[in-house]
């Protein structure tokens, strides 16, 4: 069993975490959050995070990451919608004819290929094998404006931030209509 956060249900949370204290499993200073505020918070989060179901348009919605009420899908890159029971991918709005235990949206798939065709990496990848010889980097990225990092330009795709950009997302996409 992980360990439980228990910043997460504090409402001293956004204090502490403007003195860089977070994750912790127990508190001298933890101050509970009631169960009407946690649920507020999870609506609120859900309505940001999520936004709204791309087939009714209800803001009933979450994502599906360690939800323990979600039994079909545990993956934060989908939604679901509460109300008509749609699931979509979050990242390219793709909806999914029928929810499956391992399901993955197809992008993936066309992002895998293009990847590989164009040798491009992952940004996880990158982080873990480019980064650390660069000389911007000490234990972190020190650039100004790291989305303006020209080896992260030349060597990943230039649609991992906004895949909806790219056309064969968008080809994908106008065929699922």
């Amino acid at each position: 069993m992980e360990p439980i956060n228990l910043c997460n249900t504090c409402h001293k949370q956004p204090s502490c975490f403007g003195k860089g204290t977070w994750g912790r499993q127990t508190c001298d200073e933890y101050s509970s959050l009631s169960l009407d505020e946690l649920i507020e918070i999870d609506l609120f989060t859900d309505a940001i995070m999520t936004g709204p179901c791309p087939r009714c348009g209800s803001g009933n919605t979450y994502d599906c990451d360690e939800n323990p009420l979600e039994l079909i899908v545990d993956d934060a890159t989908i939604g679901h919608c509460r109300d008509c029971e749609t699931y979509w991918c979050l990242e390219c709005g793709h909806i999914f004819d029928t929810p499956k235990k391992g399901m993955i949206c197809p992008h993936y798939a066309i992002c895998l290929q293009c990847s590989e065709e164009h040798c491009y990496l992952d940004w996880g990848m990158f982080i873990e094998k480019v980064c650390p010889t660069c000389g911007y980097h000490d234990k972190r990225c020190t650039l100004e404006d790291p989305s303006k990092c020209e080896k992260e330009t030349e060597l990943c795709c230039p649609y991992q931030y906004n895949i909806l950009e790219c056309h064969s997302i968008k080809e994908f996409l106008e065929k699922q209509v």
